[in-house]
């Protein structure tokens, strides 16, 4: 056996002693989602949390021998509780985008990366081969989600006429559906799932991408301080659901509506 593959068995069983270990320490956090956001965090009529970055965490900090109970709250109150300490921190960034508040915590490796975009209705059959890029300029009335933090460098929101505000995705995917407005403004994974959930999966489309993101667990740095190594074992176990696309498999399940 090569030098190289006696130090990556090294490294893996040294990892699962410490993933084993952290278990005994039966570390049990409280963490906090942004409402409830299909297909990312929602709950089922039994009370059962699940969704796309439930999976991914769960799986993550199982493997780090961290529990966890969930709460959702709308965006305000999770900043105002995360700045009093009554939260451990965020189960994912995703529907929360508070910069100030995430600068004072600590971030995980990124778990995929979450890309904002505009959307339209698809242009009729004979237009359908014309370039559209950079047709967000062409959009005067948006639709947009209500709570949401659209403050990115690229996007200039006085530039349109009117912004609607909605509560949800499904909402948004009904605006632009019924040309209640020119475009909609959301991330690519809610709005597909809520459009092919909705059977109209195929009469929308991107016309702008406005910003790429990376999903993140943040956690408060006190917990992190006080649990010293649970930032590598997160971390660790993070680039273990990644090598073996235990990640992408769940993102897949629910674009497809695999999970119903």
């Amino acid at each position: 056996m090569s030098l190289m593959k006696l130090a990556s068995l090294a490294l893996l069983i040294l990892a699962g002693v410490s993933l084993q270990d952290s278990r005994a320490e039966n570390l049990r956090l409280a963490l906090a989602v942004a409402e409830e956001v299909e297909p990312y965090v929602y709950h089922l009529e039994d009370g059962k949390a699940t969704g796309i970055d439930y999976e991914i965490v769960d799986e993550a900090l199982t493997r780090a021998g961290v529990d966890f109970e969930l709460k959702s709250y709308p965006r305000p109150r999770i900043t105002l509780m995360l700045g009093q300490g009554h939260l451990d921190g965020l189960l994912t960034t995703t529907g929360y985008n508070d910069k100030d508040a995430l600068n004072a915590m600590w971030l995980s490796a990124p778990l995929y990366t979450s890309t904002v975009s505009a959307f339209v209705l698809k242009k009729k059959a004979e237009e359908e081969g014309a370039d559209h890029s950079g047709a967000l300029k062409n959009c005067h009335q948006a639709g947009v989600l209500r709570g949401f933090n659209y403050r990115f460098p690229n996007l200039d929101m006085t530039r349109f006429n009117s912004v609607v505000e909605v509560n949800s995705a499904e909402q948004l995917v009904k605006l632009t559906l019924y040309g209640r407005v020119d475009c909609a403004i959301t991330e690519d994974i809610t709005f597909m799932y809520q459009a092919r959930r909705l059977g109209y999966f195929n009469d929308v489309e991107i016309v702008d991408e406005v910003v790429n993101r990376p999903v993140v667990i943040a956690l408060s740095r006190k917990v992190i301080e006080d649990n010293k190594g649970l930032d590598e074992r997160i971390n660790l176990a993070i680039d273990d659901l990644k090598s073996h696309d235990v990640i992408d498999n769940i993102i897949i399940k629910y674009l497809s509506l695999g999970a119903f």
